[in-house]
């Protein structure tokens, strides 16, 4: 019998490349804009956006202050006067205007913008540049892309030079993907195990739910992807190979709970013989009541909302989805025994596992199990069964798996029963 171990090679991650670095955002202008200044901004926008080839843009600076920047030229001067005189028509004397020489006008800024526009939405540079924007102050395209984009930032600069500079952003916003899952964390996400340092990585798992214990919450994931010794206790999204780490929203949290010892490729017994195969992360920039429920590679990725929780044996013939990174959910599989408890090999070590539930699946509803069971890389993963009103309850984590010698695939799960014996207080997270 095989376990569903989620172990890929240890390896170090590849080292930074010599990339350009990120711009702050323009600082605010500061309390109390008044409505002359508003105006006036808004007039002078309309003015530099009718005459895009004698101006760069506009921002307002300070309470009662806005600032235009000019291309330099020959009638620099007379476009400066220009700007004044309007600006004076509208809000009389009350708003200070300066003026600022740029290299560039906005007609350059927008076609450069433009060019960058054509490659990232022919494809260019997927998931590292998410948009274009404008600097007024420094005459430039602004290129928003992700921290984990060093090549797409190195080639950009070579091609078009000082007329970009870069923002940092984020990922596109939710829903995301299972393998770039960003905080508040989702059950069902895959997480690639991590050092202390964000130096190399030990494999990928998934994680099952959110839960809270003594008002703190959590997020469960097996016990197996985080034995108590283990050289790689941080959890982050796994998309992200760089020892370069990514966006803090992607960081999922570090283990402070398990039922197993010993390290990643050597664990030893603990008590996963009284409690089962979970372990607790916590730190991950929050957790919510959801599960993604997409099928694998799906981009974006859906989810729904986690109404509620079972935490005793699960009646024989419950039908019951998994959702993990690798094989995404996979529903069609039912509980052929709630109350299971046995050996083990875990990557050498014979363990014996209490609170474990066993499932095969029938995805075609022949009446014949198949094999399109959970996978490797899929532990730690979500099960639950569907509710009223489209929510689904919680039942517990995607553990283990085996290829019978007659041809019959079944699972493993870690019931909740077992986080519940270790600490009565422990609920899952719900809506």
């Amino acid at each position: 019998m095989a376990f569903v171990v989620p172990f890929a090679p240890l390896q170090s991650a590849s080292a930074d490349l010599q990339a350009p670095g990120f711009d702050p955002f323009p600082p605010p202008p500061g309390d109390s804009i008044s409505v002359d200044t508003q105006n006036a901004a808004g007039e002078l926008a309309k003015l530099v956006e009718a005459s895009p080839g004698s101006y760069t843009g506009v921002r307002v600076t300070g309470p009662g202050a806005v600032t235009v920047t000019l291309p330099s030229g020959a009638d620099f001067k007379q476009r400066a006067d220009t700007l004044r005189s309007g600006t004076r028509s509208v809000s009389g004397e009350t708003v200070s205007v300066a003026v600022e020489q740029v290299p560039r006008s906005l007609a350059d800024v927008e076609a450069t913008k433009a060019q960058i526009v054509e490659l990232i939405t022919a494809g260019a540079y997927k998931n590292q540049v998410f948009g274009v924007g404008v600097d007024p102050v420094k005459a430039t395209a602004v290129v928003y892309a992700s921290e984990d984009s060093d090549t797409a930032r190195t080639e950009l600069k070579q091609r078009f030079g000082d007329a970009i500079t870069f923002r940092l952003q984020d990922a596109v916003a939710r829903p995301n993907t299972r393998s770039r899952d960003t905080a508040p964390h989702y059950g069902g996400a895959g997480i690639r195990m991590w050092t202390a340092g964000h130096v190399s990585y030990g494999g990928v798992c998934s994680t099952a739910f959110a839960v809270v214990k003594q008002g703190v919450a959590h997020m469960l994931s097996a016990a197996h992807c985080f034995p108590s010794e283990t050289d790689y206790p941080r959890a982050w999204s796994s998309s992200f190979t760089s020892a370069s780490a990514p966006l803090t929203t992607y960081y999922q949290g570090a283990m402070v709970t398990t039922t197993m010892r010993g390290t990643l490729l050597n664990p030893t017994d603990g008590t996963q013989d009284l409690y089962g195969d979970f372990s607790l992360l916590q730190g991950g920039g929050g957790y919510l009541p959801r599960v993604y429920n997409c099928a694998k590679n799906a981009e974006p990725c859906t989810s729904l909302v986690v109404g509620a929780a079972e935490y005793g044996t699960p009646a024989n013939g419950t039908q019951v989805c998994t959702s993990g990174v690798m094989s995404g959910q996979t529903c069609r599989q039912y509980v052929t025994d709630g109350s299971y408890a046995g050996w083990i090999n875990v990557n050498g070590a014979d363990m014996f596992i209490n609170h474990w539930a066993i499932t095969n699946s029938d995805q075609n509803g022949d009446g014949t199990y198949d094999c399109a069971g959970a996978i490797q890389g899929d532990s730690g993963g979500a099960i639950y069964r569907s509710m009223a009103g489209g929510k689904v309850v919680a039942m517990g984590i995607i553990s283990a798996g085996w290829n019978g010698p007659t041809g019959v695939c079944y699972s493993a799960y870690a019931k909740l029963s077992g986080v519940r014996a270790w600490d009565s207080s422990v609920s899952v997270l719900t809506d």
